[in-house]
């Protein structure tokens, strides 16, 4: 009798035969034609998934059973999310066990690497960020030049955080924008940390998406950009801030 683990290897060698006849029933030849493949190859395609009840024959040609259509939307899910998962593999290898976002969230996460431009995905987190009103996180000091534009929006209390810094990221700003420093003192909750922040972490309730998560390459460059929807992920962004937190320092002025 077919295991279930031949079902599935079934389903993955006659993929393009099931899409096919996802849209309605079609004849041997016409499928052969439109597959780059013999009528004996669709034929022994469709005995195997007609074994499993996937496919059966009709005055029209083959055509896909009810349970056909329902497999084939589920592995066209499974498709996708493996699909996802291995797009954000930079992400996921860089995150330590204990810090993956919910399954849920990396399902339907937004992604921006640099695949299609290397300042893609610094770009957008910048245009995503400085509409926040809100910013909760361990953010990284990528261009001074930017964090300055941000820096009336903290004189003005138009934003304000609660962050976690890794100490170089503190002393880069001590050294090349000081002022602007100040000002983020001024309207923000601000700790330093010793330790290494493997991903940087955004939290904006007010932003849609709502959380956005940053890897960085050697050079310090923003390598992907991962924007997360929902309260789940929200909550798992709050909880990894206060893990970074607990072990911080609150910097409340300058030397």
């Amino acid at each position: 009798m077919p295991t279930a683990d031949d079902l599935v290897e079934t389903i993955a060698k006659t993929e393009d035969l099931i899409g096919m006849l996802h849209d309605g029933p079609k004849y041997k030849p016409y499928l052969a034609n439109e597959l780059g493949v013999s009528k004996s190859t669709v034929y022994n395609w469709a005995t195997d998934l007609i074994e499993y009840d996937i496919v059966r024959r009709t005055n029209e040609g083959y055509e896909l059973t009810s349970l056909g259509e329902q497999l084939f939307e589920f592995y066209g899910y499974v498709h996708r999310v493996t699909t996802q998962f291995y797009s954000m593999k930079p992400l996921l290898e860089a995150l330590p066990d204990d810090h993956y976002p919910p399954f849920s969230a990396l399902v339907d996460a937004e992604i921006v690497d640099g695949s299609a431009h290397p300042y893609a995905p610094f770009e957008t987190l910048v245009d995503w960020i400085k509409d926040a009103n809100h910013v909760i996180g361990t953010p990284a000091i990528i261009s001074t030049e930017k964090l300055e534009a941000l820096a009336p929006k903290f004189r003005s209390n138009e934003m304000t955080a609660d962050v976690v810094l890794e100490q170089t990221d503190v002393e880069l700003m001590e050294r090349h924008v000081p002022d602007t420093l100040d000002a983020i003192l001024e309207n923000a909750t601000v700790y330093e940390t010793d330790r290494t922040i493997p991903i940087r972490l955004y939290v904006a309730r007010d932003l849609s998406p709502s959380v956005g998560i940053v890897t960085l390459s050697n050079n310090r460059q923003v390598s992907m950009f991962v924007q997360l929807r929902g309260d789940q992920a929200v909550e798992w962004g709050l909880e990894l801030y206060e893990q970074y937190r607990e072990h911080g320092t609150r910097i409340e002025t300058r030397p």
